[in-house]
């Protein structure tokens, strides 16, 4: 990997456009690279952590919202329809209270992101357990 890393942004840091990247997660994806001794730099390097990234993202939510308890989970889901009603409070409150072992559940998710990251020979989104449509927005890292 080149000298120069990719900037992560810091929460305070992020302008109204940018998303909040949590530079633990970016680390992690930024070794696994290193890991498979992949030779990407650059803009396709960005473009590889932010793919990953987001797929990381969007497998750890499901992960934590499969530990949810079924009714809650079917009530948070049914809340996840109107996001312009969603709250990072109301988030919080649902996974704070409900899932006490979200330490467990991200450890799992890093082992099995990484195994399927590491299996592969060439990175392909479709390799991983997330829907397609969770995955198809795409913003800048």
């Amino acid at each position: 990997m080149s000298q120069k890393e990719p900037e992560v942004t810091e929460p305070r840091q992020a302008g109204p456009s940018q998303p909040i990247r949590n530079p633990y997660i970016l680390n992690f994806c930024k070794v696994l690279v290193e890991r498979k001794s992949e030779k990407v730099e650059g803009e396709a390097l960005k473009k590889l952590l932010n793919d990953m990234y987001r797929l990381f993202e969007c497998m750890l939510g499901q992960n934590m919202i499969a530990a949810l308890p079924e009714d809650l989970r079917k009530e948070y889901l049914t809340a996840t329809e109107d996001l312009s009603k969603l709250t990072y409070e109301k988030i919080g409150e649902v996974f704070d209270r409900n899932v006490p072992d979200y330490e467990r559940i991200m450890k799992d998710t890093m082992k099995q992101f990484a195994e399927i990251f590491l299996r592969n020979r060439h990175f392909r989104p479709e390799d991983y357990p997330v829907p397609m449509e969770a995955y198809s927005v795409q913003e800048p890292v």
